[in-house]
């Protein structure tokens, strides 16, 4: 498969992320992107859908380690945004 595309910046700033990659990556129209700055790289991660944790937290045992999981997450998007 293909490892790298090059895109080009439409005028609003906007460009295309290639199908291959949104395929893969299970990216649909709306989703959310968290865009980050890495010395002078720039990093798009898709933002954790909720409908795929859907049922995780009927593991026994696991609701407590999830609980503390969303806390540093809601902590780290908060500090960062």
């Amino acid at each position: 498969m293909e490892k790298v595309k090059r895109v080009r910046l439409s005028s609003k700033g906007q460009i295309v992320i290639p199908r291959w990659i949104r395929e893969r990556l299970d990216l649909r129209k709306g989703d959310e992107l968290i865009v980050e700055l890495n010395n002078d790289r720039i990093v798009l991660k898709p933002a954790v859908k909720l409908s795929k944790l859907r049922g995780i937290d009927s593991i026994e045992g696991l609701s407590k380690e999830l609980n503390d999981v969303r806390r540093k997450w809601d902590d780290e998007i908060d500090v960062r945004y």
